[in-house]
């Protein structure tokens, strides 16, 4: 279906491009983190802290023993909620281990703020802007690059979630 002259949609077009790249599991699995609270309910999300996901495991901070020893028998059902939702086996294992939960500040805000500007090296940005050159809708812009710029800095050593 033609639409303005475009054969394909905004979002066929970045899925097609986010394949290309290889990211498109990737920000799958990132996906998840700020659904966490959605997905868990807010008794649950008010003592858990969703960290990352890598190569299909999710790792979650706990603020207490009891809390981890409860979200161990959830755990499987855990996994079946986010992999229903996503309508894939996006998810194999989730490890929970015990730590302060933090109030968390979103990657909007880090960038906003010029917080994340210090952690990210220089070929970290080319990385990012390399990404995004051929996207032209400043508001998708935006959006993957706060996608990219959270890929990066969960592979950082000592880096959490921002």
């Amino acid at each position: 279906m033609k639409r303005d002259g475009f054969s394909s949609s905004v979002p066929e077009v970045l899925k097609r491009v986010l394949v290309r790249r290889g990211m498109e599991r990737r920000i799958k699995e990132l996906w998840i983190l700020p659904q966490w609270r959605e997905i868990v309910g807010e008794k649950i999300s008010k003592h858990t802290q969703p960290i990352t996901v890598k190569k299909g495991n999710l790792f979650v901070r706990v603020d207490s023993s009891g809390w981890l020893t409860q979200l161990t028998y959830l755990k499987e059902k855990i996994i079946s909620q986010i992999n229903q939702r996503e309508a894939s086996n996006l998810i194999k294992n989730i490890y929970f281990h015990l730590g302060e939960i933090k109030e968390s500040c979103s990657v909007r805000e880090n960038i906003q703020s010029g917080k994340i500007m210090n952690k990210l090296d220089k070929k970290d940005w080319v990385k990012i802007r390399e990404n995004l050159v051929n996207l032209k809708d400043s508001s998708l812009r935006k959006t993957v690059k706060r996608i990219l710029i959270r890929e990066i800095m969960s592979k950082k050593p000592g880096q959490t979630r921002s």
